[in-house]
């Protein structure tokens, strides 16, 4: 009997023991680090959570469950009432320029908001050639309100028997069918005369005065103007400096009624020798005087 009970004393004493053992010693002092403590409470799952996730990405039918989960939400969402766009609204602008918008943006109402790509539209009527600077943007009360700066024609340009509207900065607004069209705006002819319509703009204030009886500008390659009148007069004026050359004609008339003499062509393309031609009728009635004097029969 003496060796069982001192065999279960052994026993007993074995496992009062509090001394850990190597491995649960070593696990706790590793749980002691702080690396190890942040990657089994934080990375581990999440890396667990990302397997997973990818494990059932990759299938197929998960990912159709999913898909159709997430069209039904949007379809659930954009259906909402306070999304819904009913209106479309052009605040200013005229009736054919909201025409052009209207059809460029192509939208059929009611739309869901979740529908609507502004920053396409906005491109759109960006792109109209009528159009300065446009804002798109939707309004709580279910409004799309297109607010748009208008160019506003500054001058006709016909080039190549076709016919332009101009705006200051020379760009081309539309197409008119005839200068008749817009008779209240000057015309300027020829290539490259939308490329200067500010020299343009200041030659025609500047011939102000005897605007009646301007019928346009023509540009000649591309470098200097010509003012055409009314009765086929031509003023030809220089590439540098036309604006001075063109109040020295004005002077002229002013002191010597230079525009009402019979003279078709009044040449300053060079500044120190400007030339006057005669027109037709003038030319051959000096040469009939001139005959006359020198007593040669006409």
């Amino acid at each position: 009997m003496l060796p069982i009970v001192a065999e279960r004393r052994d026993m007993v004493a074995r496992r009062a023991d509090p001394a850990p053992s190597k491995v649960r010693y070593r696990l706790q002092r590793l749980w002691l680090t702080a690396w190890f403590r942040s990657f089994v409470r934080l990375w581990l799952p999440l890396g667990s959570a990302a397997l997973l996730a990818l494990v059932l990405a990759r299938d197929e039918q998960v990912q159709a469950w999913a898909g159709h989960q997430v069209d039904t939400l949007r379809e659930l969402v954009a259906s909402r009432p306070e999304l819904m766009v009913r209106e479309v609204a052009i605040p200013v602008g005229s009736q054919d320029l909201k025409r052009q918008i209207l059809g460029v943006i192509d939208l059929e109402l009611p739309v869901s908001a979740l529908d609507t790509d502004l920053g396409l539209m906005h491109d759109q009527v960006q792109n109209l050639r009528a159009v300065k600077t446009a804002t798109v943007r939707l309004r709580p009360d279910g409004v799309l309100e297109i607010a748009v700066v208008e160019r506003m024609p500054d001058m006709v340009w016909r080039v190549e028997n076709r016919v332009y509207l101009l705006d200051e900065t020379g760009v081309t607004i539309a197409e008119i069918p005839r200068r008749s069209t817009r008779a209240d705006l000057p015309l300027v002819l020829g290539q490259g005369a939308d490329k200067a319509v500010d020299e343009a703009a200041e030659l025609f204030s500047i011939a102000a005065p005897f605007m009646d009886r301007v019928r346009g500008l023509v540009r000649v390659g591309e470098r200097r103007w010509d003012v055409v009148l009314k009765g086929g007069q031509t003023i030809m004026l220089p590439e540098i400096d036309a604006h001075d050359a063109l109040r020295r004609v004005l002077e002229m008339n002013n002191t010597q009624d230079i525009l009402d003499r019979d003279l078709s062509v009044i040449d300053l393309r060079d500044p120190d020798r400007p030339v006057l031609r005669l027109n037709d009728d003038a030319i051959i009635e000096l040469r009939r005087l001139r005959a006359v004097v020198q007593g040669e029969p006409v």
